[in-house]
């Protein structure tokens, strides 16, 4: 979040009158001109890698907080559209032998914080959206499988149990998990289970967390 200047200006120009204080409005290049904003009187701000237009707007003093919150809302709001579950995915990073593992969090002086460090927006990003599938192969999370199986019967099992459990809840649930274990992407799973963003979205959410509890609960 971009930190308060001296040189913020109401978006249309007008003068601040007494008790009133400038806040940020989120808002589209398009609104902002239908309201004929002085369009150098907006800025650009930035967070987790993504890029949103604000203008200022003038609100009573007794009304700053309010409108900060409502701001911050719409800005998450607009953090989880873009980025989904990726939302807060750590930086893969290369490993000597080749692999990638997430960057740890930082501890003491471990490494740069994430705003310095040389390779923002450089490494490729965790897909936490397929994390938990993913680990759908780790066996010791399939404990209720006997122990002599082998590991793909195993994956097996505990995949069909999976399924099983999110089709009596909705049976777009366990499209959506058994076609992520597939490797297929958000947007083709979205296509084919017929579904708009939006939806997917939320439906995704929840494939996540039940898969979540599935695993770990």
């Amino acid at each position: 979040m971009a930190i308060k200047d001296n040189n913020w200006k109401s978006y249309n120009d007008a003068p601040l009158k007494d008790g009133e204080v400038l806040v940020p409005q989120l808002v589209s290049k398009e609104y902002a001109m239908g309201l004929k904003a002085n369009m150098s009187n907006l800025r650009t701000w930035e967070k987790s890698g993504i890029s949103y237009l604000v203008m200022f707007i003038p609100v009573p003093k007794d009304q700053e907080k309010q409108a900060w919150s409502i701001f911050n809302v719409e800005v998450n709001e607009l953090l989880d559209e873009k980025l989904g579950p990726n939302r807060f995915s750590r930086c893969m990073v290369p490993q000597p032998d080749g692999s990638k593992k997430p960057c740890p969090k930082k501890n003491g002086n471990n490494h740069e914080c994430c705003a310095n460090c040389p390779f923002r927006n450089i490494y490729e990003k965790e897909d936490r959206s397929m994390v938990y599938w993913s680990q759908l192969e780790e066996t010791e999370y399939a404990g209720g499988v006997e122990s002599h199986a082998d590991d793909d019967y195993k994956v097996e099992a505990l995949l069909e149990d999976l399924i099983n459990e999110l089709e009596q809840k909705n049976p777009k649930l366990a499209r959506i998990v058994t076609l992520g274990y597939a490797g297929y992407s958000k947007a083709e799973i979205f296509e084919m289970i017929g579904v708009q963003k939006t939806q997917g979205h939320d439906l995704f959410k929840e494939a996540e967390r039940l898969t979540k509890e599935f695993l770990f609960d």
